[in-house]
């Protein structure tokens, strides 16, 4: 039985490395489990991921227990090669289905800090730069109600479209 648990050890970590590595178009998970609970019995990560864990649990048993304890060893390693190709299956999926989104709007940047890169006067508009979400953006600014110089450390309080609100941190 030692060697049963070592192929599908080796069997699932195998297909763990080629999904991981993939291709240049797609992220080695594509479409894995999209139609429901029970496709997730039909997915790549979960027959990778069950029979590693059937495997390794079959292993350690065997290591650790001298002869493997027969039968309820077998179901012990079943039963987490099971569980744990069901939580890899979904978490992939709960993880698939998120969308990433880095636009910056302008709710996130009142409160934000900048730094004054061109002179911002009470009466006309300035320029500040920002660090959002790891992008560095300029913006036209206008100030609170004091003259703020090139190089100075400011605070959004508001954001429009077009304009941003500073005073000096």
């Amino acid at each position: 039985m030692l060697l049963t648990y070592l192929f599908c050890l080796l069997a699932g970590a195998v297909l763990i490395a080629i999904s991981l590595a993939g291709d240049s178009s797609s992220d080695g998970f594509e479409g894995d489990g999209e139609g429901g609970n029970l496709t997730l019995l039909f997915s790549t990560s979960f027959w990778s991921f069950g029979m590693s864990g059937f495997g390794l649990c079959g292993v350690l048993i065997t290591v650790f227990s001298g002869n493997g304890a027969g039968f309820g060893s077998i179901a012990l390693a079943a039963l987490t090669g099971i569980g744990l190709g069901l939580a890899a299956a979904k978490t992939l999926q709960v993880i698939g289905r998120r969308t990433a989104d880095s636009s910056i709007r302008s709710d996130d940047l009142a409160g934000q800090q900048g730094v004054v890169t061109l002179r911002v006067e009470p009466d006309q508009r300035g320029f500040v730069e920002i660090n959002v979400r790891g992008s560095l953006i300029r913006r036209p600014a206008i100030s609170s109600g004091q003259s703020l110089g090139k190089g100075t450390p400011v605070v959004i309080l508001r954001a429009n479209e077009h304009t941003v609100e500073v005073e000096q941190v």
